[in-house]
C-alpha cells in the first residue's frame, strides 16, 4: 500500500528524466485550471485535491512497469482490477498525508540538498559530473520549467523524512529477534513417499455422461475467445496541446470515420486482425501490442458504444505523446468450441483429477496407519530440511514448498510422527512425511548469533511500517480523507 515511502533511495529522482514522466502533476493542480471543478476529484486531503488524470497517469505507470518488469506477456486486463485501482489511490492519498506532515511540521530542504540531489541524476550529468546543458534540454523535453521541476524534488525529498523520523523511534526488543532466528533455523529430519498422479493414471474411466456434465457445467472453457478486427489510427509526438485536442475532437465527433484525422495529420490507417478482448498477443510486434493491449483501448474497442453504435474510440493516450483511436470493422463473439473438438482434453482433465484424489486418499490412510517402530513400505531415505528450504526455486529444491511448509507447520511434541499433503497440480503428486526429530539450536550458538542482526533489521523494518500505517492512519482522521472509488470502476459508456 506504501510503495511510495518505501522507496528510501532516490532511484525514482533519477527516474523522471529518463523516462517519460507520465505521472509528473503536482497534485492538485488542477485547481489553478479549473477552479472549483469536483467532476473529476477521485480524492480529497484537507484541501487538495486528487483529480482522476492524475490518477489515471499514475495508474498506467504502474501498470507499465508491472508489465516490462514481466517482459510485456501479460494480460493488461489482469493487472487493471479494481483492487489495483483502488491501491493506486491509495498511493496518492498517502503521498498527500505525508506531504501534508511534512508541510505542518515545517520540514524544509535546503537549496544545497536539493542541488546536490538534482546533480545526482545520471540522466544530467556529463562525465560524472553535472551538465547544466543536458538538464535544461531534458526539462525542455518534458515541457517542465526547472522552478516547477525543483519544486517538485524538493517536495519528495521532504516526502523522505517523515516515514525515516518514524523509523528512527521504533524499538524492538533484541530478545524477540533471538527467538524468532532460533525458530528459522530449526531444522528437522523426515522421510517421504511420493504419491505421483501419473502412476494412478492407469485404470481410471471416464464415463460419456461424466465428459457431458463437465464440458455443459463448464462453458466459458469451451469456447473460441470474443475478438474484433480493428481499424487504427494513432500518433505520436504532437507538436502542440492544439494539435492533442483537434485529433481527439474530429475521432469523437466524426465518429463514423478515422478519414477525417488521418487526413488532417497526414497519417495512416492501419488494419489489425484478431484482437482480444483478454489474453495478449505475442506474435503481434510489441509496439503495436501496446497499443491496441494497453486497457483503456481494450475497453473502449469492446464497448457497447464502438462495437454495437460502430463509432470509434476516444483518442486514448497510450503514453505521453502518444494517442491512438481505433474502431471496429469486424467483431467475432465468443463462440460455444464443439464438443467433439474438446473431448479428449476434457477426459485427460477427468482422468487427472481422479487420481489426484486417489493418491490423496493413499497418502492420507499411510499417515493414519503409521506407528512408530513399525515398518513404512516404500519410505525414502532421512534428509534433513530447513525453512530455508522453502525458498529455493522448484529446479533446486529437493521437496516443493509445499511439503516443506507442511513439515515446519506440523507439531513435534511426539516424534516420531506422520502427515500428509494433498496433491495439486503444481507438485504432481501427494506424498507422506514421517517426521523423524527436530532441532532448535541454543540462543548461545555461533548460528544464531550470526544470524540475529539480520532478524532484527527484518523486524525493524516491519514495525517501522507498522507504526508508519497506524501514523499515517491517525493523520488521515485528523487532515480529513474521502475518496471516490466509484469514479474508478470501468465502464462500457463512452
Amino acid at each position: 500500500m506504501f510503495e511510495s515511502v518505501r522507496r528510501h533511495q532516490r532511484i525514482f529522482l533519477g527516474l523522471i528524466l529518463v523516462l517519460i514522466i507520465p505521472s509528473f502533476v503536482v497534485v492538485g493542480a488542477w485547481d489553478l485550471i479549473s477552479p472549483g471543478s469536483d467532476s473529476g476529484t477521485v480524492a480529497t486531503v484537507g484541501r487538495q485535491k486528487i483529480q482522476k488524470f492524475e490518477w489515471e497517469r499514475s495508474h498506467q505507470q504502474r501498470i507499465d512497469q508491472v508489465r516490462a518488469q514481466l517482459g510485456g506477456r501479460i494480460d493488461p486486463n489482469l493487472l487493471d482490477t479494481q483492487a489495483s485501482r483502488l491501491s493506486t489511490l491509495e498511493d496518492l492519498v498517502t503521498q498527500q498525508v505525508l506531504l501534508h506532515a511534512a508541510e505542518s511540521l515545517r520540514i524544509r530542504i535546503s537549496d544545497e540538498q536539493m542541488r546536490k540531489t538534482i546533480a545526482a541524476i545520471p540522466a544530467v550529468q556529463k562525465d560524472g559530473r553535472f551538465d547544466m546543458g543536458l538538464y535544461q534540454q531534458a526539462l525542455k523535453a518534458q515541457g517542465l520549467t526547472a522552478e516547477g521541476f525543483e519544486q517538485r524534488v524538493r517536495a519528495d525529498l521532504a516526502l523522505e523524512l517523515v516515514p525515516a523520523a518514524i523509523g528512527r523511534s521504533t524499538i524492538v526488543p533484541r530478545s524477540v529477534a533471538r527467538r524468532l532466528t532460533q525458530s528459522g533455523l530449526e531444522t528437522r529430519v523426515v522421510r517421504v513417499k511420493k504419491f505421483p498422479i501419473a502412476e494412478a493414471l492407469a485404470g481410471i474411466q471416464v464415463s460419456d455422461a461424466e465428459l457431458q456434465a463437465f464440458y455443459q457445467a463448464n462453458p466459458k472453457n469451451f469456447q473460441t475467445p470474443e475478438e474484433v478486427d480493428i481499424a487504427l489510427v494513432g500518433f505520436a509526438k504532437p507538436a502542440s496541446a492544439d494539435q492533442v485536442e483537434q485529433f481527439s475532437n474530429l475521432v469523437y465527433e466524426q465518429s463514423d470515420s478515422l478519414e477525417p484525422a488521418a487526413r488532417k495529420f497526414n497519417l495512416p490507417i492501419q488494419t489489425v486482425k484478431s484482437v482480444r478482448r483478454q489474453g495478449p498477443d505475442e506474435a503481434r510486434p510489441a509496439e503495436l501490442q501496446r497499443i491496441v493491449g494497453h486497457p483503456k483501448m481494450l475497453q473502449a474497442l469492446f464497448s457497447a458504444d464502438v462495437l454495437v453504435n460502430k463509432r470509434n474510440t476516444e483518442a486514448v493516450e497510450i503514453a505521453p505523446g502518444v494517442l491512438a483511436s481505433a474502431r471496429v470493422v469486424a467483431h467475432r463473439p465468443a463462440a460455444p468450441i464443439p464438443f467433439d473438438r474438446v473431448r479428449a482434453q476434457i477426459e485427460r482433465q477427468l482422468k487427472e483429477q481422479k487420481a489426484s484424489e486417489r493418491v490423496t486418499g493413499l497418502a492420507q490412510t499411510a499417515a493414519k496407519e503409521f506407528t512408530p517402530g513399525a515398518a513404512t513400505p516404500g519410505l525414502a531415505a532421512a534428509k534433513t530440511l530447513s525453512r530455508a528450504d522453502s525458498q529455493k526455486p522448484a529446479g533446486v529444491a529437493e521437496l516443493p514448498a509445499e511439503v516443506i511448509a507442511a513439515v515446519f507447520s506440523s507439531d513435534t511434541k511426539s516424534l516420531p510422527s506422520a502427515i500428509s499433503v494433498p496433491a495439486s497440480a503444481r507438485t504432481a503428486a501427494a506424498w507422506l512425511i514421517v517426521i523423524e526429530s527436530a532441532q532448535v539450536p541454543a540462543v548461545d550458538s555461533t548460528a544464531v548469533k550470526e544470524a540475529v542482526a539480520r532478524e532484527l533489521q527484518r523486524l525493524e523494518m516491519a514495525s517501522t511500517q507498522d507504526a508508519l500505517e497506524r501514523w499515517i492512519g491517525f493523520h488521515r482522521q485528523a487532515i480529513g480523507v474521502k475518496t471516490f472509488p466509484e469514479k474508478l470502476a470501468k465502464t462500457d459508456s463512452r
